[in-house]
């Protein structure tokens, strides 16, 4: 007897629910559900399926404003990707569609599992898993933290359910697995909110190149390889410090601009924003 085939719901289609469809193994599925409410976001999905736009829908794939019948199997995946504010409103409708237990995995930053297990009616929803992805999922380069009951997940999400959800994500970047669910404020302050820590310091590179003579084209290339090649060999070196000093010859240039960095503090500012993005977190979270 053939095997049934997992359905597969999006709650929500925004870029990061897109990032992940078009990388994900849709094969693996009977069908894909995309649920969005906007009239003009499905406007838009359908002509850059239909257009010259590097998406197509496969021929599973439904697009359907609501999930009016029916019920959920214990196999199915449902990713939870509306923004915040909606996932209450979200839960509530889709409580009286749970009999057996999905799969439910969410997107949304600074909604606790505890809230969302209240939201579906009460706290037997075990097999449930919050993510935290980032932006670099456009180019399948992000690093998404996720967290799970680890009696489901196992530990490091070593689990066959762990797995499952791990092949949701690693199509669009590197996973990580985090020990407790606090661990995902840290998370969501380091690589959450780090692109834009990143695009902020480039764009002030970029902009005194600029003003040195450069045209912007060619500095934003400049800066970009250089950050993208910065950081594919910092993941190997174990003493960033000892490497800094390294490159900052006596005398010489490096030394200079890091002179500069210790002169006006710069670490304790970074370390300063990523803290108070890392207690924002646990506020939303309450």
């Amino acid at each position: 007897m053939a095997k049934t085939k997992r359905n597969f719901y999006f709650i929500g289609f925004g870029n990061m629910a897109q990032a992940i469809y078009e990388r994900m193994d849709k094969g693996a599925y009977e069908n894909i559900f995309i649920v969005e409410k906007s009239d003009q976001r499905i406007k838009e999905i359908r002509e850059m399926s239909e257009g010259w736009y590097d998406f197509r829908l496969s021929p599973q794939t439904k697009i359907i404003k609501k999930i009016s019948k029916g019920k959920f199997s214990s196999i199915d995946i449902i990713l939870l990707a509306v923004k915040p504010a909606q996932i209450k409103s979200v839960c509530v409708q889709l409580k009286p569609l749970i009999e057996q237990e999905p799969f439910i995995v969410s997107i949304a930053a600074g909604v606790n599992s505890q809230k969302i297990r209240q939201y579906l009616g009460g706290y037997t929803v075990h097999k449930f898993a919050r993510t935290m992805p980032n932006l670099c999922a456009k180019k399948a380069m992000a690093i998404t933290g996720l967290f799970g009951d680890p009696y489901w997940f196992g530990k490091k999400g070593g689990t066959s359910q762990g797995k499952l959800v791990s092949k949701i994500f690693s199509p669009i970047g590197q996973v990580l697995w985090v020990g407790q669910e606090s661990d995902l404020d840290t998370v969501t302050a380091i690589s959450g909110s780090g692109p834009a820590y990143i695009y902020y310091i480039m764009n002030a590179m970029i902009d005194a190149a600029e003003e040195l003579g450069l045209e912007r084209s060619d500095a934003q290339r400049l800066v970009a390889q250089t950050i993208i090649g910065a950081g594919e060999t910092g993941k190997d070196i174990y003493n960033l410090e000892e490497e800094i000093i390294k490159v900052s010859s006596k005398g010489g240039t490096t030394e200079k601009a890091i002179d500069v960095f210790k002169q006006k503090k710069l670490d304790v500012i970074i370390k300063q924003a990523v803290k108070a993005a890392h207690k924002r977190s646990k506020e939303l979270s309450k």
